[in-house]
């Protein structure tokens, strides 16, 4: 169970990164409007950056696993936005 959960987590993760990175890189009118916020950046690096770190504590199988988790994440959000 705690590994389902811990995927969960990084795959949100990546689903908030991609917004922000839209607003980014498109502007807000294309990005939801949290995405845009001056904060929305550094909480989601935050995150992201944490998740890994705290990941490669338990070894460096486990950080790549979370930078592919991030990955599939920012991919489902991708798509989800661009039907």
């Amino acid at each position: 169970m705690f590994n389902f959960t811990y995927a969960i987590i990084g795959v949100l993760i990546g689903m908030a990164v991609e917004p922000v990175g839209r607003a980014i890189n498109h502007g807000p009118a294309r990005a939801p409007l949290w995405a845009s916020s001056s904060l929305a950046k550094l909480i989601t690096s935050i995150a992201m950056f944490g998740f890994i770190i705290f990941s490669a504590t338990f070894g460096l199988e486990y950080a790549v696993y979370a930078i592919l988790e991030i990955i599939v994440g920012t991919f489902i959000s991708y798509f989800l936005a661009h039907r």
